[in-house]
């Protein structure tokens, strides 16, 4: 395909995977779990199992949860959704859930495919594609810390991949990479940020090749989880990600239908 073609692939995925059921728009409730507790809008009690392998749901056969397929009916371990062996948690035709682990603890998210997000989602606002967006640039592995701050506050120490070094419009750039399974993921923000673009700063997701080179097509740059539902702490950009120039390629922000009229 072409350039042009490819791209508008790429957009089109990209809108049915924040479309989708547990994509980034139906995501409603995230609620971390301390102690045994109920979850507003779902029935069952959750509770940190003395393990910490997940979390203790307790429900009976009437509240008609099902997990892994099998209806609750008395109290059982729901896994996280990024270990060896993820649970999955239905609760009716439109709402899903998963544990998620994280420094902070354990936590349940709560999925609507008919959410009201994914309702007044009207696509994104996003720059025209430009070829001259695509740069090639070269990945130094090297595993260093860095403290990166969160979009709901506070700040968390990430392990960093290592670096990708570019020339961007004539600026020569030097971007903490953190990894994402076999890819990078780069966190930035520029001179657009929060005024063209979204405030938080933006995503682009690279895969380096064996010789360490790799592709940095910005038009790929994309807005943070966030900015579609407010359920998600979205990292910040590094103090050396931040860009003193405009990069105008990518998304801006999210489009919604003004609540009233939807």
């Amino acid at each position: 395909m072409s350039s042009e073609q490819d791209h508008a692939a790429f957009r089109r995925r990209r809108e049915q995977s924040v479309r989708a059921a547990q994509g980034a728009l139906a995501l409603v409730t995230t609620a971390w779990i301390e102690r045994p507790t109920t979850i507003d809008g779902v029935p069952g009690t959750w509770a940190p199992t003395p393990a910490g392998d997940g979390v203790a749901l307790t429900a009976t056969e009437a509240d008609e949860i099902t997990v892994d397929g099998r209806v609750v009916d008395g109290t059982v371990v729901v896994h996280p959704h990024d270990g060896m062996t993820p649970s999955r948690v239905r609760f009716d035709d439109t709402r899903t859930g998963y544990v998620i682990q994280r420094g902070r603890g354990v936590g349940v998210r709560i999925w609507d495919a008919e959410s009201d997000a994914i309702a007044r989602f009207e696509g994104f606002a996003t720059y025209d594609h430009d070829p001259a967006w695509v740069v090639e640039g070269r990945f130094e592995p090297g595993s260093v810390e860095a403290t990166v701050g969160r979009s709901q506050g506070g700040e968390r120490v990430e392990r960093m991949a290592g670096t990708v070094r570019a020339t961007i419009q004539g600026h020569e750039v030097a971007l903490l990479a953190m990894p994402d399974g076999d890819a990078l993921q780069i966190v930035f923000a520029d001179a657009t940020t929060g005024d063209e673009t979204y405030g938080v700063g933006r995503f682009l997701f690279v895969r380096p090749r064996r010789d360490g080179s790799v592709e940095l097509d910005l038009n790929r740059a994309i807005v943070p989880p966030c900015a579609m539902s407010d359920q998600f702490d979205c990292p910040l950009p590094p103090a050396q990600n931040r860009l003193p120039f405009a990069i105008r390629a990518g998304e801006q922000r999210p489009r919604f239908a003004d609540a009233a009229a939807a």
